[in-house]
């Protein structure tokens, strides 16, 4: 049998990963976005907050930033984007094709 490889570590969510997380990836632009691309955004974040349904709101989340996939935290005063490690974005691999959009 192969040994196995890659991701093996849970990774740390230190906020409530089932709520709606948005991060601001241009000023006065939000999206969604997943909790593991959320923990390791750079930049402005938010959490939607539904303790009382009748009265939702945004809170600004200032948790700690991680590199993509990882536990490591870093540092977030000098960076902007999602933190990846040396080894770049894990979620691109392979060449496109000419007609195919970046």
């Amino acid at each position: 049998m192969s040994e196995k490889r890659g991701n093996t570590v849970k990774l740390v969510y230190d906020f409530n990963s089932a709520r709606c997380c948005e991060i601001e990836y241009v000023p006065g632009k939000w999206i969604r976005t997943t909790p593991r691309e959320f923990r390791s955004f750079a930049g402005n974040r938010r959490i939607l907050n539904v303790d009382n349904p009748d009265d939702t709101f945004y809170e600004n989340y200032n948790g700690p930033v991680y590199l993509f996939g990882t536990n490591k935290t870093i540092n977030s005063s000098n960076s902007t984007g999602t933190q990846f490690g040396e080894d770049g974005d894990p979620r691109r691999f392979g060449m496109r094709r000419k007609h195919e959009a970046l």
